[in-house]
């Protein structure tokens, strides 16, 4: 069976109220007067990881769960931070445990059906069709169902589901809080995830935010009032037709807007090569390869040597992403990944001082580039989770400098080749992954809107990443503000 799209379907419990630090530290305030205060344990669980500080709001999931076994927001989040970091396992003993403690509850038997696609089939199934027993109409459970179908080639059946999952418009209108009129913000997503993490950039005392799912738009529906459109659809690989919805729907509001789909389109994985047109820039060869081209004299014949990597497309956070050290290990390694075509990359060697690979991250925000972090590790394959930072002082002055001054850090050369970058992808808002060669060339990983922003944690060690994620969430609200039609 193909592999069903990734589903960052998996629904999350969330919590009303201002995702800021004065937030979280009215609510850590609160719990020193009231420690065991479950409510005020799991709002500020759900305020840590919209902050993006993933660790800690690990912790305090836990931490609820400790004091109630069958919090219905604690098992279903915590489920799903592990779900997107695929660890399946631990996610699926959670997801069972809300369907046990809560068993009508459709969205928790919605998420154990997520989580059970690709290993049981059969039980996925019988999951959706519970959750849709208990809310007929629920959106996610349809939709949920129809992947799983489409999957197993059922297509009729998947599209008479399709149907039912956007048979109503999906507008999520979030609270305003601040004083006067507020920028509206239309902002479009895809039903099956590949958006941008926007828990960042969206100050809720300035804009009013309307999302609306893409899938779900009706040629001729009445579109929220707005001033602007934000496609945050980000992940061309996965949310294709989604951005081909977002192409209607702009053209049919005369509002600016943010991230042209078109663009966004144009920012698949194996379209990266054309960014070697850019002075400066290696960006790997990649191709999308049926797995009877994946041999190695097929490889060959096309241009490819070892090592390489191979990768399942749409998928992020390294899962079913490998390398092939050599021709005998082809393969064996081919067969641990899902899908009837998997993405063929040469390898880029980013290692330099002291034998680490080092993966750069930038972010370009209306025409300007701002660092986000730089991540080293001794591993070819780097997340900044799980980089060698937290322990290396000498690692972390090394980011630093890059923070506090991108330019003077990387160079004349690498600048000049990253603007180039931007100005060829033609996005307002998008971020690069990024090595250095030897020669001052930039080494293109990955160029796309998907790329996320986070606050570091509360280890003080990482306090000087702060200022760069500000810079960042400031540009982004400028870009709004400049941008928006007057109302």
């Amino acid at each position: 069976m193909p592999p069903i799209k990734p589903a960052t379907l998996a629904i999350r419990v969330e919590c009303t109220g201002n995702v800021t630090e004065e937030a979280l530290a009215y609510l850590e305030a609160a719990l020193e007067q009231h420690a065991e205060a479950v409510d005020l344990r799991f709002a500020r669980a759900c305020l840590l990881e919209e902050l993006g500080r993933l660790t800690l709001a690990r912790g305090a999931y836990k931490g609820v769960l400790a004091r109630d076994a069958a919090h219905f927001g604690a098992l279903m989040n915590l489920g799903t931070m592990l779900y997107l970091e695929n660890r399946r396992p631990e996610a699926r003993i959670l997801y069972q445990h809300a369907t046990k403690h809560h068993p009508a509850e459709a969205s928790a038997f919605v998420n154990l059906g997520n989580v059970l696609a690709e290993e049981d089939a059969a039980a996925s199934r019988a999951a959706y069709e519970r959750a849709l027993e208990l809310a007929p109409a629920h959106a996610t459970a349809n939709f949920g169902l129809a992947l799983l179908l489409e999957a197993q080639g059922d297509l009729a059946g998947a599209r008479a589901y399709r149907e039912r999952a956007f048979a109503e418009p999906i507008v999520r209108i979030a609270p305003y809080h601040g004083v006067g009129e507020p920028l509206r913000l239309l902002m479009l997503l895809a039903a099956n995830g590949g958006n941008i993490v926007t828990a960042l950039l969206l100050d809720d005392t300035v804009v009013e935010t309307a999302s609306l799912v893409a899938d779900s738009y009706h040629d001729g529906m009445t579109l929220p009032p707005h001033d602007l459109i934000f496609n945050a659809i980000g992940d061309a690989d996965r949310s294709d037709d989604s951005l081909a919805i977002a192409e209607r729907i702009a053209a049919a509001s005369p509002a600016p807007l943010i991230n042209r789909p078109a663009a966004v389109l144009q920012t698949r994985r194996d379209l990266v090569g054309r960014l070697n047109a850019v002075p400066g820039v290696t960006a790997p060869q990649t191709e999308l390869l049926p797995r009877t081209e994946i041999a190695p004299d097929a490889l060959a014949a096309r241009g490819y040597t070892f090592p390489l990597l191979l990768r399942s497309p749409g998928y992020h956070m390294g899962e079913h992403f490998a390398l092939v050290q050599t021709a005998a290990d082809l393969a064996r390694v081919a067969a641990t990944l899902p899908g009837e075509e998997l993405l063929a990359i040469a390898y880029l060697d980013a290692r330099g001082a002291r034998g680490s690979a080092r993966k750069y991250r930038a972010l370009m925000v209306d025409g300007v580039l701002y660092p986000v972090h730089l991540a080293i590790s001794r591993s070819w394959k780097i997340h900044y989770f799980s980089a060698d930072m937290r322990d290396d002082d000498t690692n972390r002055a090394e980011e630093a400098s890059y923070l506090n001054d991108m330019a003077a850090h990387l160079g004349p050369r690498a600048m000049a080749a990253l603007n180039g970058i931007a100005a060829l992808l033609g996005l307002d808002y998008a971020g690069i992954d990024f090595g250095i060669d030897a020669g001052g060339n930039v080494l293109v990983f990955e160029a796309n809107a998907a790329m996320a922003i986070y606050l570091p944690d509360g280890d003080e060690r990482f306090a000087y990443r702060r200022d760069a994620i500000a810079r960042i969430a400031a540009a982004v609200q400028r870009m709004f503000s400049e941008r928006a039609r007057p109302h």
